[in-house]
Parts: C-alpha cells; sequence; structure tokens
C-alpha cells in the first residue's frame, strides 16, 4: 500500500512522540509534549491527518487503559472502585443540576447545553457521542459540544500539574480529584501521571467508575426518549478488570510491570492524536456563549472535586 505524502508529518512527529515515552526521563511531560505536537502538525498541515482518526485514536486510548491494569492489583480497583461509586454520584448529580439549572440564563440551543453539560459531568467526548444518539442531536450541536469540551480538556492537561504544586493533596488524592474534575481519560491519565503512578493509579480506576455512569445516563435519557433502553459496558472497561485480576493471580510480576508501562507509550500516541483535535477550527466553533457555559460547570466541577478528593 503506497503512503500518502501527507500523512508522512504525521507518522513522524508519532515516532518522535513514541521515542519520548520510552525514555524514563520524559515520561511525566512526553504526554504535553504529544498532545502540542499534534496540534502543530494539525494546524501547519491540516491534511496530514490520516483517514478514520478517531477510531485509532480511540484504539489506543483504549489499549493504554488495558495495560494500565496490568499494574494493579485487583483488591485496589475494587476498593477505590467502590469508594469512587459515591464519589462520581455526588459529582455527577452536582454538574448535572447546575447544567440544567443554567440553561435558562443561556441563549444556546437547550440540546447543545445538555450535551456539554453530560461531557462535563461523566467523560467528555465519549459521553457527547452516547448521549447524542439517542437525543438525536444534531451535527451542528454535537459539533459545538465537542469544541467546548475538548478546549477545556486540553486546558486541564497543562493546568492541573501546575495546581499540584499548590494543593495540597496527596498523590491518591490529587489522582482522584483529577479523574473526577477532568473530561477525557486522555488527558485524566496525562495529568494524574504527573505526580508518579500512585496518582496515576487512582485517577485511572476513579475515572473508569466514572465512566460507566454512561450506561444509566444512557438508559435514562433513551426511555424519556420513547425508546426501549439498554445497558451495556464498555469493553475495554471489562478487559482492564480481566488485566488486573491477571496481574494478581499469577506468578509473571516483570512481565506485568513492562506491560503496564507500555501502557504510556499508548496513551502519548493516543494525546498526539488528540491533539490534531485542537485546530483553530474547533475554537471557532465553541464560540464565546459554548465556552462561558462549558467553563463555569467546569470550574464548579473542579471545586466539587477537590473536595470530594480531600475527604478521601
Amino acid at each position: 500500500m503506497e503512503l500518502k505524502r501527507t500523512n508522512v508529518p504525521f507518522l513522524l512527529f508519532l515516532a518522535v512522540v513514541v521515542a519520548l515515552a520510552l525514555l524514563p526521563a520524559t515520561k511525566t511531560w512526553a504526554v504535553g509534549i504529544a498532545l502540542l505536537l499534534g496540534a502543530a502538525v494539525s494546524n501547519t498541515v491540516p491534511s496530514a491527518a490520516p483517514s478514520g482518526l478517531g477510531k485509532k485514536r480511540k484504539l489506543a486510548l483504549n489499549t493504554a487503559v488495558v495495560l494500565f491494569g496490568f499494574g494493579l492489583n485487583i483488591g485496589q480497583v475494587i476498593s477505590v472502585g467502590g469508594q469512587g461509586f459515591w464519589q462520581t454520584a455526588v459529582s455527577l448529580g452536582v454538574i448535572i443540576s447546575l447544567g440544567y439549572f443554567l440553561l435558562r440564563f443561556f441563549r444556546l440551543d437547550g440540546d447543545t447545553m445538555k450535551l456539554i453539560t453530560f461531557g462535563t459531568s461523566i467523560c467528555g467526548g465519549s459521553a457527547i457521542a452516547a448521549v447524542s444518539s439517542v437525543m438525536k442531536a444534531r451535527d451542528e450541536e454535537i459539533g459545538v459540544a465537542m469544541g467546548v469540551v475538548f478546549l477545556l480538556n486540553t486546558v486541564a492537561l497543562f493546568a492541573f500539574p501546575l495546581l499540584a504544586e499548590i494543593v495540597s493533596l496527596s498523590p491518591e488524592q490529587y489522582g482522584i480529584w483529577c479523574a473526577l474534575s477532568i473530561h477525557d481519560t486522555s488527558s485524566v491519565v496525562g495529568a494524574a501521571a504527573f505526580l508518579g503512578d500512585a496518582s496515576l493509579s487512582t485517577a485511572t480506576i476513579m475515572k473508569l467508575t466514572r465512566t460507566l455512569w454512561i450506561t444509566p445516563i444512557v438508559f435514562v435519557i433513551s426511555l424519556r426518549q420513547g425508546e426501549k433502553g439498554k445497558l451495556s459496558v464498555p469493553l475495554f472497561i471489562v478487559l482492564f478488570l480481566l488485566a488486573s485480576a491477571a496481574a494478581s493471580a499469577l506468578p509473571f510480576p516483570d512481565l506485568f510491570k513492562s506491560l503496564a508501562s507500555a501502557g504510556k507509550v499508548f496513551m502519548a500516541a493516543a494525546l498526539y492524536m488528540v491533539g490534531f483535535g485542537l485546530h483553530r477550527s474547533v475554537v471557532k466553533k465553541a464560540g464565546a456563549g459554548g465556552m462561558l457555559f462549558g467553563g463555569l460547570l467546569w470550574a464548579v466541577s473542579i471545586v466539587v472535586g477537590y473536595f470530594l478528593a480531600s475527604l478521601s
């Protein structure tokens, strides 16, 4: 198969990202560099993005999460996940309630604001994609919501490591804060990795617990839309649990440690592809009203997340 010339910049910088992620000294900041490189290529050579970029990004991110499972004891997963159930429920309840309350004060389309609300409260773009399918949202509404959540998610990747130097939270508490307050899984794990493996492990488990709320939310919305509700659990979460169980039961610690480390390489690659969405057109599409609405919800999410994390 002939390699398209426009894909060369994409592959060249992807190789740089992977190389950075493989160097122990750069793992804490390679994720940020990965996103910036993706944004740079996207804005200088817009045609460089390969076809099916969204699917490739999702595959890389889900692979990273599954590999992280090999570095976690299943008992830790159950313990943190059980605690995370009520914390994510409180955070989700506050943000969704606030989002619906603010509907009356903004001139944005109602469905757009609802999508931003669910994206902020649950798990960013994945939640928007899942909810929009049962809401029958228009492409324009989905695009605006995705743009708002994506831009704020990008800010979070760089802002939270800076905040980590200021706030008085342990690595585990910081991981909980990231998981409760940052939109997409990619930026959660990227920001949490700044304080090391303890923070990263806690954030990954807590974020997956938060992601599971997609299932009941979509089920309820589909019932309200007059459709038959469907319940399902994302496959990568099941594989993550199986990886953790295998690492806890089988006597291959060196192998499982290597697999968990490989997850950071896939995470960097995923964030590089996330960076391709950080294009000038995204900022224009989000608009001032959408950014203000999303920013207000996110600000409250940060405060609520910090309060819940400090109780842990």
